[in-house]
């Protein structure tokens, strides 16, 4: 975006001053910035641990089927967007932050894998994390948004007949704590390498803490 020379106080004071428009200036901010994205995965991850262990213990059928693929992919968005967290402010440490990026797609890599991601914000994990990363990714994909996903190729049924045990409560759910592990060991990951200053010092709210 070009430059404009502004003054005041008769030419004493000037200063550059963008003429990116207001909603794209906004959407750069809001965008390139590391809380935004902070805030937005701790609340993700707040509302999936609501759902699965701070819901009352009386369930119905479908309630208690439908509930872990759910909080699964709320989990899901959580470590997506965690990890988008770390590549964004990569992102903005390499190019400062320019304020004329008219789509998210210029610093935000448009996948929802979370492996490819893992990559790209180099986390060190282990591969017991990444095959953890590939069952839970499914999870945003379709398996806690529609009862089939986009082709019948390796179908086995709605993710509300998987692995949770008649009769019990729905954190049961195998994939559960292993997901609320792995977001706090994310997190605990994340945080230093985005905000490398001190000054803040952050934790996920929940269990995993």
């Amino acid at each position: 975006m070009a430059k404009v020379m502004r003054s005041a106080l008769g030419g004493a004071v000037t200063w550059e001053e963008g003429d990116a428009p207001s909603d794209l200036k906004s959407f750069n901010r809001f965008g390139k910035s590391a809380v935004s994205w902070l805030e937005q995965t701790k609340e993700l991850h707040r509302a999936a641990l609501h759902l699965m262990e701070k819901q009352p213990t009386r369930w119905n059928e479908i309630t208690r089927l439908l509930q872990a693929p759910i909080a699964l992919m709320l989990g899901a968005y959580a470590i997506e967007t965690l990890l988008k967290m770390v590549i964004v402010a990569e992102y903005c440490e390499a190019h400062g932050l320019k304020l004329d990026s008219c789509d998210a797609r210029d610093f935000i890599p448009h996948t929802h894998d979370l492996k490819v991601l893992v990559n790209k914000a180099k986390l060190r994990v282990n591969k017991v994390d990444r095959k953890l990363l590939d069952e839970i990714k499914r999870y945003s994909i379709w398996a806690g948004r529609y009862p089939i996903p986009k082709t019948s190729d390796g179908y086995e049924g709605p993710a509300t007949q998987e692995a949770v045990k008649r009769g019990k409560l729905p954190y049961d759910h195998p994939l559960w704590p292993q997901y609320v592990g792995l977001y706090g060991k994310l997190f605990r990951l994340a945080i230093p390498k985005t905000f490398r200053s001190n000054e803040i010092v952050l934790k996920p709210k929940g269990k995993s803490t």
